[in-house]
């Protein structure tokens, strides 16, 4: 037991005496501890550009898939893209849409697939790919298609438009547009159509005044916006006109003040006033929606704003004529009217009037004038 003590103590004084051997200053000055690396800075290099050209609509291009492709013209818009898959503007959207044309340039039958064919690119970076395409004349056929050699599609002279449609944010703006495919017999990944107005900051290169995205109709565009591609929140609306919203088209036909009994043969309660809009729908799709799509459900769009600056939704809807709760079912191109009624003070006035099916674009009629 001393033995093993006598070992310990032996081996601590051992330790100590090496631990100051290696703290002792050498040379009676003592060094200085290394300065600290800086931290690791964690670099990205840039990803290299794929090989491709600057192109321009209008012009045809031979791509390596064996198909000769041209856009020849583009859109924003918020009226419904009808497809096999097809595309609506919701509240916060709208579409962009392209004409283009391909024809099979291989000596043997030659299927185009659309998938991962185009991307969009906007003005903050964001990437948009996917889409839908449809021929005008089958607009709801699959997009995919089969084309024997020399056959075209979307040509001018077919006058069968073949397009593709986007649903893109309703900020966004389109600097440029990629095809995913280079040209034949060239060392390319891709072509890029540089839209015109774009800076090279947003879009790589400054955009090509051949390549025009058609704005947005006055009806429906920002005017503070000097690409005229954004919508309004509420576009403006005119007594007689259609104007798009979801998978429809909704026209005012006319608007009235009413104390008659409308609804159950009951009339207004007391001290108050039916505000009446009289709106016909219209389906643009190849779907059959019914009243609940037109209407929005328990959510309605259809507002009114009066006099005091009070914003009402509506009490109810009644058919055109007879006191009786709309029950359509719509076909595709089928029209169909109905009445919106609102609830107003007897002394109030209605100023604006909303009309929107549910949780699509929204339009503003002035009714201040109606008495």
């Amino acid at each position: 037991m001393r033995i093993s003590c006598l070992y310990t103590s032996l081996n601590i004084a051992a330790l100590a005496i090496t631990t100051m051997a290696i703290a002792a200053p050498q040379g009676g000055t003592q060094k200085k501890p290394p300065a600290p690396k800086p931290p690791a800075v964690n670099q990205v290099k840039g990803q290299q550009q794929l090989a491709g050209a600057s192109v321009q609509f209008g012009t045809v291009y031979s791509l390596k898939n064996g198909f000769n492709f041209a856009v020849l013209a583009a859109r924003y818009t918020l009226e419904p893209f009808v497809a096999y898959a097809p595309l609506t503007a919701k509240t916060d959207m709208k579409l962009l849409v392209l004409d283009f044309a391909i024809k099979n340039a291989n000596p043997d039958d030659n299927f185009f697939n659309p998938e991962d064919m185009l991307t969009l690119v906007d003005d903050k970076g964001q990437l948009y790919t996917g889409g839908s395409m449809a021929l005008s004349s089958k607009k709801a056929d699959t997009a995919s298609v089969t084309l024997r050699p020399g056959q075209g599609l979307g040509q001018p002279e077919l006058k069968d438009p073949l397009q593709w449609g986007f649903v893109i944010p309703e900020k966004a703006r389109i600097v440029k547009i990629m095809v995913n495919q280079g040209r034949k017999g060239r060392n390319e990944d891709a072509l890029r159509y540089y839209i015109a107005g774009a800076t090279k900051e947003e879009a790589g290169e400054n955009g090509d005044p051949k390549n025009v995205i058609a704005p947005l109709p006055t009806e429906a565009r920002d005017p503070a916006d000097a690409s005229r591609s954004t919508p309004l929140p509420e576009g403006k609306g005119t007594v007689g006109t259609y104007a798009p919203s979801g998978s429809f088209a909704l026209r005012l036909d006319s608007f009235a003040y009413s104390t008659d009994p409308l609804v159950d043969k009951n009339g207004p309660a007391e001290g108050k006033k039916f505000a009446v809009a009289t709106v016909t729908a219209k389906n643009l799709m190849q779907t059959t929606p019914t009243m609940f799509d037109v209407t929005g459900g328990d959510d309605p769009l259809y507002a009114i704003t009066d006099s005091d600056g009070e914003r009402e939704k509506p009490v109810a809807y009644r058919q055109a004529k007879r006191d009786a709760d709309p029950d359509h079912e719509f076909k595709p191109g089928d029209e169909y009217t109905f009445r919106v009624l609102f609830a107003l003070p007897q002394d109030a006035t209605a100023k604006t009037l909303i009309l929107g099916t549910g949780n699509s674009r929204k339009w503003a009629y002035d009714v201040s004038g109606i008495k």
